[in-house]
């Protein structure tokens, strides 16, 4: 009888270790949601790179400091309530930037999204490059050391 507890005890656990995992995994995926969610809202831009984003979160999380003002960021712009900030003129208007610490996690965040570049233990380190936001806001320009196109497509003015 003691064998058969002992399964049945080990077999209990092992599923609550899943569950947790589920659970902890369905948590990852909710804070990466909101933070996209917040992204989007300060760089205007839809169609961000999870991937990115997580490293970017990742980053911030790392530091208690940050974690801190990262919740106080999300509960200011209405993202851990029923009635989010839709646009920066509402963030603005819910004092956002009128609060120090919380200005500059913005800055931060668009500085990462921008730049491709985040704060890591060694110093700063690069999530992407050309995938950064700037080479989208300057059209005209192509990330150098990256391929424009075909051979010789320099030669015909950008479309646009």
């Amino acid at each position: 009888m003691a064998r058969r507890r002992f399964v049945l005890f080990l077999s209990a656990l092992l599923a609550a270790a899943g569950l947790a995992r589920h659970v902890a995994r369905g948590r990852a995926v909710a804070s990466l949601d909101r933070f996209l969610a917040l992204s989007t809202l300060l760089t205007g831009v839809h169609d961000l790179v999870r991937d990115h984003g997580q490293i970017y979160l990742d980053c911030l999380l790392a530091r208690p400091e940050q974690a801190a003002a990262l919740e106080d960021l999300y509960a200011r712009a209405g993202l851990a309530g029923d009635a989010p900030a839709r646009t920066l003129d509402d963030l603005t208007a819910r004092g956002v930037f009128a609060d120090r610490r919380l200005r500059a996690l913005a800055d931060d965040i668009l500085l990462f999204w921008y730049t491709g570049e985040y704060d890591a233990a060694g110093g700063r380190a690069l999530a992407t490059y050309e995938g950064s936001l700037a080479w989208r806001a300057l059209p005209h320009a192509t990330a150098p050391g990256t391929c424009g196109g075909a051979m010789g497509f320099w030669r015909e003015p950008p479309s646009g």
